[in-house]
This record gives C-alpha cells, structure tokens and sequence, in this order.
C-alpha cells in the first residue's frame, strides 16, 4: 500500500517513513510504503498516480480543499485522509476520513500510524470493487431509464428532470448508482457520505434512503432501493 503524506512537520513526515520500513516484513495488512512532502507541489505530481493507494493530508493549509476536490475528481475512490486540529479540519469538507489530533508529540505518532494504516487498508478493502467499476463510469451516471448528474445533483427519469437532490440523498444515489445490481454495505455509503459509521448518521441515512423511496413511488420511477437485512442496500 502505498501513501502519499503531505505535512508540514518534519518530525512526522520522518517518524511515518521510519516506521514504514520497519513495518516492510510484517503482516501485510499493516505494511506501506510512504512517500512524503512538506510542499504544495509534491502533493499535486502524486495525484491521479495508478499507483497511490492513499493520500494523508495535514491541514489546515492553503492548498488541502483544493487537493481534496482535486483527487476525488481524478481518483474518486483513492481514499483522502485528512488530520489536524478539529478546527481545523470543520472547514475542509470532500474528504473519506477524519482524524483529530491534539499534539504532535513522539509519544502520540505511533498511536497516529497505526490508526492512519488502519482506516486506509479498511477504506481499500471495502472499496475495492466499487474503485475497478469507477473505471468505467462517465460524468453522467445511467441506470435503468435513468441518469444521474452528479455534478449538478440532478436526477433524470426517461430523460427528463425529476429532481436536484440534496447533497445526502445525491451521495446516496451516486454510491448506489454506480452498483446498480449490487448490493454495497451501509458502512461504506456511510464513511463515503457522513464521513462516519455511527448509530447516529446510520438513522439519519435511514431517513434520506426514505426520501429517495417515495420520490421513487410518487413518479413511477420503476427502480426501488432495497435494504439486504445485515448486508447493505441494493438499488435495482
């Protein structure tokens, strides 16, 4: 696995290549190899790369909205990690995990690593098939007798315009969408969407899959989302 991490602190960018190395003959899901840089444009030569399995972003930054919407336009499941204050990381929206941290002391790098490594090899895993599929999708999403823009967040029916979704529903739908037929776990349009996995935005999600159902139903829309009792959702 290979990460692109992007921090103005010196002793964090050593300490993740230092422990990358070490990490190099243990269990694989704990292995990666990490490529560092403290500048804006070291950041951007790696973006779009087949090769980058992850970026980790610090912020805040003059440049880290612009990265994120960047690398999700060229990779839009390569998974963006961002860290920093809590503060800080409020005013940057668009990325897949979100990692507070209070100090950047040698003590907490390590506990920092392993958490980074975690999310990033967890996010990879569940998004595998959904990243080969991304391949393949155009701007426009289709899917049955309709089409979704997510760009403008519009949804079409028999090539008309039903209705611009809001940003969670639109989330939902382009998750979904993109595997029309298949079944994708809530976790994973969760963390794509909430950026969180809680009891919490499971119930909101609850309510916008809700939403969607009756704009469904109210239009003749011939596609329905299903819920895959302790599986996911399926959109057919």
């Amino acid at each position: 696995m290979k990460i692109i991490l992007n921090t103005q602190s010196s002793e964090l960018l050593n300490y993740f290549i230092r422990a990358s190395k070490n990490s190099a003959s243990g269990p694989e899901s704990k292995r990666a190899e990490i490529q560092g840089s403290r500048v804006e444009s070291g950041l951007f030569d790696h973006i779009g790369v087949p090769s980058v399995d992850a970026y980790l972003i610090e912020v805040p930054t003059s440049y880290s909205k612009r990265a994120v919407d960047f690398i999700k336009k060229k990779t839009p499941y390569v998974p963006v990690i961002l860290f920093g204050s809590p503060e800080s990381l409020i005013e940057v929206s668009g990325a897949d995990i979100y990692i507070p941290l209070c100090n950047y002391s040698e003590e907490f790098f390590a506990s920092f690593y392993q958490l980074a490594i975690w999310n990033a090899s967890n996010y990879i895993r569940n998004f595998e098939k959904l990243r080969k599929l991304t391949t393949k999708m155009s701007d426009v999403i289709e899917f049955n007798n309709c089409k979704y823009d997510p760009t403008r967040r519009t949804l079409f029916y028999k090539g008309s315009e039903l209705k611009r979704l809001s940003a969670k529903e639109g989330g939902i739908i382009e998750v979904l969408a993109s595997n029309f037929g298949e079944v994708v776990k809530k976790e994973i349009i969760l963390e794509k969407v909430w950026h969180k996995s809680d009891y919490f935005s499971g119930r909101s999600m609850d309510v916008y899959v809700t939403h969607l159902r009756t704009l469904f139903k109210e239009n003749d829309v011939d596609v329905n989302i299903k819920n895959i009792s302790g599986v996911g959702l399926i959109l057919e």
